[in-house]
């Protein structure tokens, strides 16, 4: 695996927006502009490395499907549940039901980040998408 300090600056660069996007998608409480500051980090990079990017943001955003999955999974059994179920039983299935919507929602950011790299990234303040607005969590 190739060290940090022996890539060419091209890569870091790429590396590092896309540990930027990551942070801001992974915040969905936050009531910013997103979509500037994903596009600043997006239209500061090359073509090439912007498509990296992209193709990491969409890798990610599988990745959280097949988490998404796994707790699903895990929920199979909740119709088996019953009013005289343990307490611990329920509170682990809401736990789980908690995960799978914070998955699901950093899921669905990805997505838009991926999208929105599609946009024209010069014209982001006219065209920024609805879901940059007072993001609800």
């Amino acid at each position: 695996m190739t060290r940090v300090r022996e890539m060419p600056r091209s890569r870091k660069m790429g590396l590092s927006a896309l540990r930027q996007i990551k942070a801001f998608a992974k915040k969905p409480e936050m009531d910013c502009g997103c979509a500037t500051v994903v596009g600043e980090v997006l239209t500061n990079l090359a073509p090439v490395e912007r498509a990296a990017v992209a193709t990491d943001i969409f890798a990610a955003a599988i990745r959280q499907r097949a988490k998404a999955q796994t707790l699903l999974e895990l929920l199979q059994e909740f119709d088996q549940f019953g009013a005289a179920t343990d307490i611990g039983e329920l509170e682990e299935a809401a736990l789980l039901f908690d995960d799978l919507a914070q998955q699901a929602r950093l899921g669905s950011q990805l997505l838009r980040v991926f999208t929105f790299n599609r946009c024209d990234l010069r014209s982001i303040p006219e065209k920024a998408p609805e879901w940059t607005m007072g993001v609800e969590s």
